[in-house]
């Protein structure tokens, strides 16, 4: 593998700081011997190294991003640090990984599994790539090392991996490495077909290469699915430049502007947005058995719908438009669809 060297530039637009630079040493967590050859990255960017034969590995940004640090090496469990431009050790210990068994499958009535091999992978590109033209021209080159099954109490596809997911997405040009943390896709009877599907869930990392960066026709692709989505939204937030940028923001169903519920505040790093007390802001009172601080929808310029629920008083936005607690803003509609097939690097910028 090539060693991908990062240009630092330094950024001096507004409300944002200057380049970051995050590095350390990995170490076997047994032996605390370096262990050279370790992909080392930033989730969901093309912000990438391998450790070197004394275990260093350092990567230069921007900016601060809102992404975690991934550790991945195949004879060792995959580390991740939450918050690596705040808290990271001088020293990162990897845990040697536990063989596992391969793939199997017993349905809950003892009988034959449903569902052959096949029909269970078609279902999983599906859900996890979408059937968007992004989605569709995607291609995994490792099926093999994805352990699917079907468990038909709880009528869940289930689909786990013991190494990165290498997909090559052709309509928007990039490889991209998904590191599976979760997985699954649930019906409401035992099928697979998508007209019985309830509701489906994945959570990776993910690394991003480049396969064409001159090319303009995969330049004007990303662009229209960069203008979609929510870290285009957000950006377009703090910068409040919603109504230039063709969003359209409603509370209870009146057009509103947000600054009249929302202040932003900028912390040169990021920017803050906290919730004004006191307001009229429409608030969901049992969103997932918990009551919303904030929600309104969106509408974005072609007039696709979106909901969003504010479920933290306050939240940073870095530069490139991406939230801190993920877990905290959810969305319904429009931005909640995409799939795989539709992400972008989190440091994407038109």
């Amino acid at each position: 593998m090539k060693l991908l060297f990062v240009i630092v530039i330094l950024f001096c637009g507004f409300g944002y700081g200057n380049a970051q630079t995050i590095k350390g040493i990995v170490c076997d967590k047994d032996t605390k011997e370096p262990i050279p050859y370790v992909y080392v990255y930033l989730d969901g960017t093309s912000v990438n190294t391998l450790t070197d034969t004394l275990g260093r590995f350092k990567l230069e940004t921007k900016s601060m991003i809102n992404t975690k640090l991934v550790l991945l090496q195949v004879a060792y469990e995959t580390y991740i640090i939450d918050q690596p431009f705040k808290e990271l050790p001088d020293t990162l210990f990897l845990a040697e990984k536990v063989t596992s068994l391969g793939e199997v499958e017993v349905a809950a009535s003892g009988k034959p599994a449903p569902f052959t091999r096949e029909q269970k992978m078609r279902a999983f590109r599906e859900q996890f790539l979408g059937m968007t033209n992004a989605g569709k021209s995607c291609t995994i080159m490792n099926e093999d090392d994805i352990h699917l099954s079907f468990d038909t109490k709880s009528k869940r596809l289930l689909a786990t991996a013991d190494v990165p997911i290498e997909v090559i997405n052709n309509y928007l040009g990039y490889k991209i490495l998904f590191t599976l943390m979760d997985f699954w896709a649930e019906y409401s009877f035992v099928s697979l077909d998508d007209y019985y599907l309830r509701m489906s869930f994945f959570s990776t990392a993910s690394s991003f290469i480049d396969l064409d960066i001159n090319s303009k026709k995969l330049k004007q692709r990303r662009d229209e699915i960069y203008k979609n989505s929510s870290k285009f939204f957000f950006k377009s937030f703090t910068n409040n430049s919603l109504r230039k940028d063709g969003f359209a923001v409603y509370n209870k169903n009146r057009k509103f502007e947000l600054n009249k519920y929302f202040e932003i505040i900028d912390t040169l790093s990021q920017k803050e947005i906290i919730i004004r007390p006191n307001t009229d802001i429409n608030k969901y009172q049992d969103f997932f058995n918990e009551e919303a601080k904030a929600v309104f929808s969106v509408f974005n310029r072609v007039g696709q719908e979106s909901g969003i629920f504010f479920m933290t008083d306050s939240l940073f936005v870095d530069r490139y438009g991406n939230i801190d607690y993920k877990g905290r803003v959810l969305f319904t509609g429009q931005m909640s669809e995409n799939k795989a097939g539709d992400m972008l690097p989190i440091d994407y910028e038109p």
